[in-house]
Order: C-alpha cells, then sequence, then structure tokens
C-alpha cells in the first residue's frame, strides 16, 4: 500500500470522526450514527479497514443507521476493494471520486496573491458570521452541491462539533471589511495538517484569496508542527487544478456508496449525485 496514502487515509477518517461517537460494529468496521441528524451523509456512514467482510458491513448499517434512510459507506486506500465491489454488486451508488492531494515540499503559487486577515471562530458572534457563509456556500451549491436546510444544519452541527480541535477561519480581505470566506485548518494526531472547508463569496473569486489563505494555512500548520498537508477536491473540479498548481500532489481516491434500504424505494442515480452531505 502506497504509504502517503494510507497516511491520509487515516488522518482523514480521524478527521470525519472527531465530534461524533465512533461505533465499533464489527470487526475492521466502524460506525459513525447521528439520529439528531439522520439526512446528513457526513454524520451517518461506515468505513471498513482490510479485511473487513462484507456480510458484517451490511448488517452493521442495517442495524445503527436504522434512524437514516440512507446507507452510506466511504471507501479509501485502507478499504478492501473487495468492499467496493460487494457495495456496487448491493446497489450503492458510487458518488463522484474524491482526490486526495498531499503536501510535503513547501507550497507556492505561480502568481501575485493579495493580503488576507483569517480570524479563527471562537465566540457566538464568529460562529453567527461562519453560519451566514456556510448558508451562502449551501445555497450556491457550486462547491457543496444541492443541500437542503435540514442537511445543512447537520453539517454545521458536525462543524461545531469539531471545535476544538478543528481551528474555522473567517477570511477578509487584508483592506479590511466583513469575512468574504471560510476554511477550516487542524493538525491530526500523525503529524499531518489538514485543509478543509474552503468557500470564498462569488464577488471575490479569480482574485487569488483562497490561494493566499491555503498558503496562510500552511504556515500556521507547520508552525504546529506539521510535517505534511493534506487536502482534497472533486475529480475535475477547479479547485482541484488550483491545488496541483500550488505543490499538492494526488495520492489516492475516496468515494460514498451511497443507498437507500431495501424497504425504501431507491432513487434514479440522477438523484443520489452529492457526497457532500
Amino acid at each position: 500500500m502506497n504509504e502517503a496514502a494510507a497516511r491520509v487515509a487515516t488522518a482523514r477518517r480521524w478527521f470525519r470522526r472527531l465530534g461524533h461517537s465512533a461505533i465499533a460494529a464489527a470487526p475492521g468496521i466502524t460506525v459513525i450514527a447521528a439520529p439528531e441528524h439522520p439526512d446528513t451523509w457526513d454524520a451517518n456512514f461506515a468505513t471498513a479497514d482490510l479485511g473487513a467482510k462484507p456480510a458484517a458491513l451490511f448488517d452493521a448499517l442495517d442495524r445503527h443507521l436504522a434512524h437514516s434512510p440512507w446507507r452510506v459507506v466511504i471507501t479509501d486506500a485502507l478499504t478492501d476493494p473487495a468492499i467496493a465491489a460487494a457495495l456496487a454488486l448491493a446497489g450503492h451508488v458510487a458518488q463522484p471520486p474524491v482526490i486526495e492531494f498531499i503536501a510535503h515540499d513547501p507550497l507556492a503559487s505561480p502568481h501575485p496573491l493579495p493580503p488576507i486577515a483569517p480570524t479563527r471562530v471562537s465566540d457566538a458572534a464568529g460562529w453567527n458570521a461562519f453560519a451566514v457563509l456556510v448558508d451562502a456556500d449551501h445555497r450556491e451549491g457550486k462547491r457543496t452541491g444541492t443541500i437542503d436546510p435540514a442537511v445543512g444544519a447537520g453539517l454545521l452541527d458536525g462543524m461545531r462539533r469539531r471545535s476544538p480541535p478543528a481551528d474555522y477561519w473567517l477570511i477578509a480581505s487584508g483592506a479590511g471589511g466583513p469575512p468574504i470566506g471560510y476554511g477550516l485548518t487542524l493538525a491530526c494526531p500523525n503529524g499531518l495538517g489538514l485543509i478543509e472547508h474552503l468557500f470564498v463569496l462569488p464577488d471575490h473569486r479569480g482574485r487569488g484569496v483562497m490561494s493566499a489563505f491555503i498558503l496562510w494555512a500552511e504556515r500556521h500548520l507547520r508552525a504546529a508542527g506539521c510535517d505534511a498537508l493534506f487536502i482534497d477536491a472533486h475529480a475535475g473540479a477547479p479547485p482541484a487544478w488550483l491545488y496541483a498548481s500550488l505543490g499538492f500532489a494526488p495520492v489516492s481516491l475516496t468515494r460514498n456508496w451511497v443507498s437507500h434500504p431495501p424497504a425504501q424505494i431507491a432513487p434514479a442515480r440522477s438523484e443520489i449525485v452529492n457526497d457532500r452531505r
């Protein structure tokens, strides 16, 4: 197994479980369940290690996600290919792949970048401002896909549960003014630094704001002791090329596999196209 891919998958799994209660449902199978947010995929899913049994995975999904209308499994570099094959055979729909990137060497932008002023979200006023931007992100749907209010509430609750140790940042222009975007930084236990949840309001795109935040986040995370960084992007989406231009290298793919329980009517494939729920 590729060492960098395994390291990223280990850190990503830790991040996904952060703020939630992890259920060791069977050997090699972990389930995250949040009955208060039954439609939010990020809060109701399973992962499987190498050697996990497909039958045990399906049993764990039905036992621990009975409150949800969805059955979600996240596959990554630590997942046995037999699990993905079993999911496909059972009718789970594979969502568009997400590229995991890693950067060991310092990042650099090929273009001049604007000054920015990140502020850590730490109080009620900060979270209120953050929630406004998250709502704008979800309503636009360009980064996340269509997000209905109930799912959005579950995603925002998950963000708050992760803080701390995750740091959420409001990004303002270096010239001052209200926040124009947001992002996350997190130092993971295995020494990797995560940069995640990146959004800039439409009127401020194309100016290098997000590149400036990523390079700022790199300095912040390396100062915290991280020896490398990781980030992800949907395959074919513009952020993937941006990250590569800054110095990130692709190392693996992750996917959400989604279905309805057998007792429910399965929707058409075109209706299940959102792996950021």
